[in-house]
């Protein structure tokens, strides 16, 4: 094996390199990663017969552990996309925060309620929408576009069923039920805090310059966007709505509770599994989409939540094999020597690897999973709490979102902003939340 700093000076190098495959040579995430794996197994010193193992086990195991859960999570948010549910939970909350509440209104309900739901559907959905309150009530679109952009990153990131916090979970080999609660205490607080800051920024102190920051929207693609939207007289009631996620929450939040109060029941424990709370959400959804648009709608909701899942599996499948190979590097050896003086430095070192990750790469996932697979060996021998280690990293995963990661550029034509303007949006507004959620989590590690 190599020495301690010969050890940091590979995996920086690795990472490096995964990062410039991805960004400049615009290699699909799963290869870069997969090579990635396999140089560092290679060039720490791991035998190659070892390296073929560690690959294939990282990657079953963590398909083990949240392939069927992500999949499950990504048809139930096609589904509940196709009949309007989304248009439908924004308009309610936009109802109860009024105008002037807008900005919290989005960032609220992206990160509390429609978590299931995908990142990228979630922004196509949200965006148009968001746009035009952006322009009836007379604020800049930077208002509406950077609550959008960190509801989204904390409700993948750090709320279940986001996809990114699913995965975070099977690193640790943790009951999503131990991060249900934790997950809304430090996403509510960290959206709405950073929210008020941000707004600051842009509105108080003028940081948002519309001639710079603002393109031109392309009217033709504006009138496609809006006409693709369901029609206002035809979206579901707020219960049909919220149904599917409702029915999640309830049997995974009975099932926590039923032991606390003294009930033994293997039925609630049997529905309030994860994977059969979100097949049960699933199947509301689906019902209620066969009701609006017929076996024909459910059909095709499904078939594209299908193509979809394929390359979210891969890629979090891929970064488990990468997470596997880091374990068997002997980096948890360095690490554990200097993490023996101080139980918080390890919280810090996970949220930056995680946020050095994902400015490199891009992938919120990814960037969590890297980190949990460096800090996971340490866990018990350090008397860290899992669920802070979890929250650190999806901290973590959340900043500096830029160039290689292509929900940017979604935000960036979406919103009609410049470069500039997604920066200040999308790249700022993620990144300010990712600071906000560390430092709650570093706060629940002293007083908790």
């Amino acid at each position: 094996m190599l020495s301690a700093g010969w050890l940091i000076i590979d995996f920086v190098l690795v990472f490096v390199a995964i990062a410039l495959l991805i960004v400049r040579l615009k290699l699909n995430p799963a290869l870069a990663l997969l090579f990635g794996t396999i140089v560092l197994g290679l060039t720490t010193g791991i035998p190659y017969e070892d390296v073929v193992a560690g690959i294939n086990e990282g990657f079953g195991s963590l398909m083990a552990e949240v392939g069927l859960l992500i999949s499950l999570g990504v048809i139930m948010g096609f589904l509940m996309s196709s009949y309007g549910a989304v248009q439908r939970i924004v308009q309610g909350i936009l109802k109860l925060f009024g105008k002037r509440g807008s900005p919290y209104a989005f960032g609220l309900t992206l990160s509390t309620v429609t978590p299931a739901i995908y990142f990228d559907v979630l922004l196509v959905l949200v965006a148009p929408i968001a746009r035009r309150v952006a322009r009836i009530t007379g604020r800049p679109v930077a208002s509406l576009a950077g609550p959008v952009s960190m509801g989204l990153a904390a409700g993948n990131a750090l709320v279940i069923p986001g996809a990114a916090m699913l995965a975070y979970l099977g690193t640790l080999s943790l009951s999503p039920s131990e991060l249900l609660v934790p997950g809304f205490l430090v996403a509510i607080p960290s959206v709405m805090l950073t929210i008020f800051l941000y707004l600051g920024a842009m509105e108080r102190l003028r940081w948002w310059n519309p001639a710079r920051d603002e393109e031109v929207v392309d009217e033709h693609l504006e009138q496609e966007q809006a006409d693709a939207e369901p029609d206002s007289s035809h979206l579901p009631s707020m219960g049909a709505a919220l149904a599917p996620v409702l029915v999640v929450l309830v049997l995974i939040v009975a099932a926590i509770v039923a032991p606390l109060v003294g009930i033994d029941n293997g039925v609630i424990g049997f529905l309030g599994s994860p994977v059969i709370a979100l097949f049960a959400g699933a199947l509301t959804a689906l019902v209620i989409t066969m009701r609006r648009s017929g076996l024909t709608g459910q059909s095709d909701a499904v078939n594209k939540a299908l193509e979809t899942v394929g390359t979210i599996l891969v890629v979090t499948a891929v970064s488990g094999s990468l997470g596997q190979i880091i374990a068997g590097t002997g980096m948890q050896s360095v690490l554990s020597s200097l993490f023996e003086a101080n139980s918080t430095l390890p919280l810090l070192v996970v949220w930056f690897i995680a946020a050095v990750m994902r400015m490199a790469i891009g992938g919120q996932t990814v960037a969590g999973i890297t980190a949990i697979s460096i800090i996971a060996p340490l866990v018990d021998g350090l008397g860290l709490s899992p669920v802070l280690v979890v929250l650190a990293a999806g901290a973590g995963g959340i900043f500096g979102g830029q160039f290689s990661d292509n929900a940017f550029w979604m935000l960036r034509s979406l919103f009609g902003l410049s470069t500039r303007g997604a920066l200040k949006t999308y790249t700022l507004g993620q990144s300010m939340l990712s600071v906000v959620a560390l430092l709650l989590v570093l706060a629940a590690d002293i007083f908790v």
